[in-house]
Protein backbone atom coordinates (compact mmCIF):
# COMPACT_ATOMS: atom_id res chain seq x y z
CA UNK A 1 0.00 0.00 0.00
CA UNK A 2 1.31 3.41 -0.97
CA UNK A 3 1.03 6.00 1.78
CA UNK A 4 0.35 9.60 0.76
CA UNK A 5 2.46 12.44 2.14
CA UNK A 6 -0.55 13.81 4.05
CA UNK A 7 -1.13 10.42 5.72
CA UNK A 8 2.57 10.13 6.51
CA UNK A 9 2.51 13.52 8.25
CA UNK A 10 -0.50 12.56 10.34
CA UNK A 11 1.20 9.23 11.18
CA UNK A 12 4.37 11.02 12.27
CA UNK A 13 2.45 13.54 14.40
CA UNK A 14 0.50 10.77 16.14
CA UNK A 15 3.67 8.72 16.65
CA UNK A 16 5.60 11.67 18.10
CA UNK A 17 2.76 12.36 20.54
CA UNK A 18 2.39 8.69 21.49
CA UNK A 19 6.14 8.24 21.92
CA UNK A 20 6.32 11.30 24.18
CA UNK A 21 3.48 9.85 26.27
CA UNK A 22 5.01 6.34 26.12
CA UNK A 23 1.83 4.95 24.55
CA UNK A 24 3.04 4.09 21.04
CA UNK A 25 2.37 0.34 21.38
CA UNK A 26 -1.08 0.94 22.88
CA UNK A 27 -2.00 3.41 20.15
CA UNK A 28 -0.76 0.98 17.47
CA UNK A 29 -2.91 -1.86 18.82
CA UNK A 30 -5.93 0.46 19.11
CA UNK A 31 -5.40 1.74 15.57
CA UNK A 32 -5.32 -1.83 14.26
CA UNK A 33 -8.46 -2.69 16.24
CA UNK A 34 -10.25 0.41 14.90
CA UNK A 35 -9.11 -0.28 11.35
CA UNK A 36 -10.33 -3.89 11.61
CA UNK A 37 -13.71 -2.79 13.01
CA UNK A 38 -14.17 -0.40 10.09
CA UNK A 39 -13.08 -3.00 7.53
CA UNK A 40 -15.37 -5.69 8.95
CA UNK A 41 -18.54 -3.57 8.85
CA UNK A 42 -19.46 -2.12 5.47
CA UNK A 43 -21.96 0.35 6.93
CA UNK A 44 -19.34 1.84 9.26
CA UNK A 45 -16.84 2.11 6.39
CA UNK A 46 -19.40 3.85 4.19
CA UNK A 47 -20.39 6.24 7.00
CA UNK A 48 -16.78 7.21 7.71
CA UNK A 49 -15.75 7.61 4.07
CA UNK A 50 -18.93 9.31 2.87
CA UNK A 51 -18.46 12.90 1.71
CA UNK A 52 -22.23 13.39 2.06
CA UNK A 53 -22.29 12.89 5.85
CA UNK A 54 -21.37 16.21 7.52
CA UNK A 55 -18.26 16.31 9.70
CA UNK A 56 -20.22 17.41 12.78
CA UNK A 57 -22.45 14.30 12.49
CA UNK A 58 -19.37 12.06 12.21
CA UNK A 59 -17.80 13.79 15.21
CA UNK A 60 -20.92 13.22 17.34
CA UNK A 61 -21.10 9.52 16.43
CA UNK A 62 -17.35 9.05 16.95
CA UNK A 63 -17.38 10.79 20.35
CA UNK A 64 -20.11 8.45 21.54
CA UNK A 65 -18.45 5.37 20.03
CA UNK A 66 -14.78 5.89 20.86
CA UNK A 67 -14.73 7.54 24.27
CA UNK A 68 -14.92 4.34 26.33
CA UNK A 69 -13.20 2.04 23.84
CA UNK A 70 -9.86 3.69 23.01
CA UNK A 71 -7.30 5.85 24.76
CA UNK A 72 -8.08 9.56 25.01
CA UNK A 73 -5.06 10.23 22.78
CA UNK A 74 -6.40 8.15 19.88
CA UNK A 75 -9.97 9.37 20.38
CA UNK A 76 -8.75 12.98 20.14
CA UNK A 77 -6.74 12.14 17.03
CA UNK A 78 -9.67 10.46 15.26
CA UNK A 79 -11.91 13.41 16.12
CA UNK A 80 -9.26 15.73 14.67
CA UNK A 81 -9.33 13.68 11.47
CA UNK A 82 -13.13 14.01 11.39
CA UNK A 83 -12.94 17.77 11.90
CA UNK A 84 -10.49 18.05 8.99
CA UNK A 85 -12.50 15.66 6.77
CA UNK A 86 -9.58 13.21 6.72
CA UNK A 87 -11.20 10.06 8.13
CA UNK A 88 -10.83 8.43 4.72
CA UNK A 89 -7.06 8.39 5.37
CA UNK A 90 -7.33 6.29 8.53
CA UNK A 91 -6.10 3.05 6.89
CA UNK A 92 -3.06 4.79 5.37
CA UNK A 93 -2.33 6.57 8.65
CA UNK A 94 -2.51 3.26 10.56
CA UNK A 95 -0.08 1.66 8.10
CA UNK A 96 2.27 4.66 8.31
CA UNK A 97 2.10 4.59 12.12
CA UNK A 98 2.98 0.89 12.11
CA UNK A 99 5.97 1.51 9.81
CA UNK A 100 7.26 4.37 11.98
CA UNK A 101 6.78 2.31 15.17
CA UNK A 102 8.58 -0.67 13.63
CA UNK A 103 11.44 1.55 12.50
CA UNK A 104 11.74 3.03 16.00
CA UNK A 105 11.83 -0.46 17.52
CA UNK A 106 14.27 -1.91 14.97
CA UNK A 107 11.60 -4.24 13.58
CA UNK A 108 11.08 -5.30 9.98
CA UNK A 109 7.99 -7.11 8.70
CA UNK A 110 7.77 -9.57 5.87
CA UNK A 111 5.74 -12.17 4.06
CA UNK A 112 6.68 -15.79 3.47
CA UNK A 113 4.86 -17.60 0.66
CA UNK A 114 5.22 -21.37 0.59
CA UNK A 115 3.86 -24.18 -1.54
CA UNK A 116 2.62 -26.05 1.55
CA UNK A 117 1.87 -25.10 5.14
CA UNK A 118 5.02 -24.72 7.22
CA UNK A 119 5.42 -26.27 10.66
CA UNK A 120 5.98 -24.08 13.70
CA UNK A 121 9.59 -25.29 13.82
CA UNK A 122 10.19 -24.34 10.17
CA UNK A 123 8.64 -20.93 10.73
CA UNK A 124 10.89 -20.32 13.72
CA UNK A 125 14.01 -21.34 11.75
CA UNK A 126 13.06 -19.02 8.89
CA UNK A 127 12.55 -16.11 11.30
CA UNK A 128 15.92 -16.80 12.94
CA UNK A 129 17.70 -16.94 9.57
CA UNK A 130 16.10 -13.73 8.31
CA UNK A 131 16.87 -12.03 11.63
CA UNK A 132 20.57 -12.93 11.26
CA UNK A 133 20.72 -11.61 7.69
CA UNK A 134 18.81 -8.36 8.30
CA UNK A 135 20.21 -7.80 11.80
CA UNK A 136 16.74 -6.66 12.90
CA UNK A 137 13.88 -8.21 14.80
CA UNK A 138 11.67 -9.84 12.18
CA UNK A 139 7.91 -10.32 12.22
CA UNK A 140 6.79 -12.62 9.43
CA UNK A 141 3.37 -13.47 8.05
CA UNK A 142 3.03 -16.87 6.44
CA UNK A 143 0.74 -17.84 3.58
CA UNK A 144 0.35 -20.72 1.17
CA UNK A 145 0.75 -19.96 -2.53
CA UNK A 146 -0.65 -22.52 -4.96
CA UNK A 147 1.41 -20.95 -7.79
CA UNK A 148 4.64 -22.21 -6.20
CA UNK A 149 5.59 -25.73 -7.26
CA UNK A 150 7.61 -26.23 -4.10
CA UNK A 151 9.75 -24.39 -1.59
CA UNK A 152 9.16 -20.84 -0.41
CA UNK A 153 9.80 -17.15 -1.09
CA UNK A 154 10.30 -14.64 1.73
CA UNK A 155 10.01 -10.90 1.12
CA UNK A 156 11.29 -8.84 4.03
CA UNK A 157 11.91 -5.13 3.70
CA UNK A 158 14.08 -4.75 0.60
CA UNK A 159 15.24 -8.37 0.74
CA UNK A 160 13.87 -11.34 -1.20
CA UNK A 161 14.88 -14.83 -0.15
CA UNK A 162 13.85 -17.19 -2.96
CA UNK A 163 14.17 -20.89 -2.18
CA UNK A 164 11.37 -21.99 -4.48
CA UNK A 165 11.52 -24.93 -6.86
CA UNK A 166 11.00 -22.47 -9.73
CA UNK A 167 14.18 -20.55 -8.89
CA UNK A 168 16.15 -23.78 -8.47
CA UNK A 169 15.02 -24.97 -11.91
CA UNK A 170 15.95 -21.63 -13.48
CA UNK A 171 19.43 -21.76 -11.92
CA UNK A 172 19.85 -25.37 -13.03
CA UNK A 173 18.88 -24.44 -16.60
CA UNK A 174 21.33 -21.52 -16.61
CA UNK A 175 24.08 -23.76 -15.26
CA UNK A 176 23.43 -26.38 -17.96
CA UNK A 177 23.55 -23.69 -20.68
CA UNK A 178 26.91 -22.41 -19.38
CA UNK A 179 28.36 -25.90 -19.31
CA UNK A 180 27.08 -26.66 -22.84
CA UNK A 181 28.86 -23.60 -24.29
Amino acid sequence: MRISEVSRRYSRALYDSAKENKTAELVLSELKMLEQAIASDKSIAEFIKSPVVPSNEKITVLKNSLTAKVSPELAHFVLLLAENSRLNLLTEIAKGFEEITDEGNGVVRGLVRSAAALSAESRKKIEETVTKVTKKKVILSFTEDAKLLGGMVAQVGGWTFDDSLDSHLIRLGEDLKRRAN
